[in-house]
């Protein structure tokens, strides 16, 4: 486990590391928690033990719970690569002295949050907002990142140059979106509770903020839905050309082997060894390969006319 302590006294600074922990400061955990390190924390802070624990829970869906005074809010955090739709948890606690963040798994810095930032440390939830808003744009440059991946296969469909690689590859694309969609959904459904602000620890700018979060969410949601209806659309219209070229194939060489099978009628029954007509004429081979050639022109053209081939 290690910790980290972050502040900023004015909107004029940014935000930076510092080696002591001070009064209304930014705590980043970071780092996988043991027994001993849960207990340091919850003494330390006087948080409740059991809800820290359930942060290293790699399962642990989105949610806020009140304990003591202290508001805990469990998120996810997209982690690892683009099109793998990995989350992890990732626990922010409102204390009335100090903003603590806890990532167990996740890589994070609070030093990537300071373009974000529109408040000081002495007010963690204003904090807490821009903490969320770089969550979620997180999750946007990846859906972005993978909406990129979708419309170059759309790009060599309309080529001819889509591979198989490209469909295992929507596979995994539309795993991480649906992914990615459930994390987004839960974190929405967390802002929804603490918009009701029934605790009583946001002010109006801050109920702004997380509406505008929202709203974000709810735009990534709706980019997400039309990347999956995408990756659908261009399996359907591979499948479709894919049908169409095959039977256009299987209707050419239809057309070639009735075309050939018409000397074949009259070349096997000149073949017999029995007395056959004209057969004592020299002009008789050419005539019979003649005869055979306008009638394969004349069923050729006759099939074209009736649109059988």
């Amino acid at each position: 486990m290690v910790v980290g302590y972050f502040e900023r006294r004015s909107l004029s600074e940014n935000l930076t590391q510092t080696n002591i922990m001070h009064a209304n400061c930014w705590v980043h955990v970071n780092g996988k928690l043991a027994g001993t390190d849960i207990s340091d924390l919850a003494d330390g802070f006087s948080l409740n033990p059991n809800i820290i624990r359930d942060a290293a829970d790699v399962h642990e869906l989105p949610r806020v719970e009140l304990s003591g005074g202290v508001e805990y809010i469990f998120a996810r955090v997209p982690l690892g690569a683009v099109d793998s739709g990995k989350t992890v948890p990732f626990l922010m606690i409102i204390h009335k002295n100090h903003y603590i963040t806890i990532a167990p798994q996740a890589k994070f810095s609070p030093l990537d949050v300071r373009d974000f930032l529109a408040a000081t440390t002495e007010r963690p939830a204003g904090i807490f907002s821009a903490n969320l808003a770089y969550i979620i744009s997180q999750y946007e440059q990846r859906v972005h990142s993978l909406t990129e991946k979708i419309s170059g296969a759309r790009q060599r469909l309309s080529r001819y140059e889509v591979q198989n690689a490209d469909f295992i590859q929507f596979v995994a694309i539309e795993g991480s979106l649906n992914g990615y969609r459930s994390s987004l959904e839960g974190i929405s459904s967390v802002i929804t509770q603490l918009r009701d602000n029934r605790h009583g620890l946001f002010n109006t700018r801050d109920l702004e903020d997380l509406e505008d979060i929202d709203l974000h969410i709810r735009q990534i949601l709706v980019a997400i839905s039309s990347s999956v209806h995408t990756i659908s659309s261009i399996q359907n219209a591979y499948s479709t050309i894919a049908n169409n070229v095959l039977n256009q194939r299987m209707k050419v060489l239809t057309a070639i082997t009735i075309l050939l099978a018409i000397p074949n009628v009259f070349y096997g029954m000149y073949g017999m060894n029995i007395g056959l007509p004209f057969q004592h004429e020299p002009w008789a081979y050419v005539g019979i390969v003649g005869f055979t050639i306008v009638l394969i022109l004349f069923v050729s053209v006759f099939a074209r006319r009736i649109r059988l081939f």
